[in-house]
């Protein structure tokens, strides 16, 4: 879910549409993995340690 939300530029209304669930079930989905990491999207620093990790499980385990 996170590979796709980043993919669509981080766009909740791409990302609902391509995973076919409503945009508000992907915002509780986001909400969860901030509460589960303990971190924010808002943090720009936050964002590129996913955006990292998203784009290395993506092409390094390809």
């Amino acid at each position: 879910m996170l590979e796709a939300y980043f993919d669509n530029n981080r766009s909740a209304s791409l990302t609902a549409k391509q995973l076919h669930i409503h945009v508000n079930t992907l915002y509780q989905r986001l909400k969860k993995i901030e509460e589960k990491m303990n971190i924010s999207f808002t943090n720009s620093e936050h964002l590129l340690k996913i955006q990292l990790v998203c784009y290395l499980k993506k092409f390094h385990y390809s």
